[in-house]
């Protein structure tokens, strides 16, 4: 077994991951959020990854004519509201956004993220506080 490689699944994230929405469950998807080994080719994992990147590019191509900056913020947080595992209210995020699954993904209110955001996460992450989040390109 490969040095840092849990050996058990971590109930604690287990526990979290739980109240997070647009899950791909599966038994590689435990082991994954538990630090363990598993098969990123498990067809649930293939379908979350498939899924999130289809929201991601429709996020990022997401500027109707008629937008307001209301309408497009509103519009912004119900499609990150149907990638992301939790997404608080006031959220606002520029695009381009890539991700790997996405639901792993929980932002608190308020949260702010500039152009070019990258999120590779394969455990749950607990970003509650509000962010400013800028990246070189």
């Amino acid at each position: 077994m490969p040095s840092g490689v849990n050996t058990e699944k971590n109930l604690e994230a287990l526990g979290h991951a739980k109240n997070l929405e647009n899950v791909p469950w599966c038994e590689d998807y435990e082991k994954m959020i538990s630090g363990m080994l598993y098969s990123c080719e498990a067809p649930e994992l293939e379908e979350g990854r498939v899924r999130a990147r289809k929201l991601a590019t429709k996020f990022n191509a997401y500027l109707p004519d008629d937008a307001t900056m209301h309408s497009l913020s509103s519009d912004r947080l119900r499609m990150l509201r149907t990638l992301f595992g939790h997404v608080g209210e006031g959220s606002y995020m520029e695009p381009n956004i890539q991700v790997d699954y996405g639901c792993n993904i929980s932002v608190g209110e308020r949260f702010y993220a500039n152009f070019k955001y990258v999120l590779l996460l394969n455990f749950p992450s607990r970003e509650k506080a509000r962010i400013l989040s800028h990246l070189a390109r």
